[in-house]
């Protein structure tokens, strides 16, 4: 009997580690978007910049 007792205590187990792994899937996320604006940001400097460089030749 105690056989599935264990198997449902493993399961919870689970799930909350799959819940634990899904918020810091999203705090990634999150980052990572951050971390894309600020290279799109300076992409945008750096053009800006050799254009204006070009410009002032």
């Amino acid at each position: 009997m105690s056989g599935w007792k264990d198997l449902l205590i493993d399961v919870l187990k689970l799930t909350d580690e799959v819940k634990r792994l899904n918020q810091d899937i999203d705090r990634l996320q999150t980052h990572v978007v951050d971390v894309d604006k600020r290279v799109v940001r300076l992409e945008t400097l750096v053009e800006f910049s050799s254009r204006q460089r070009r410009l002032d030749s």
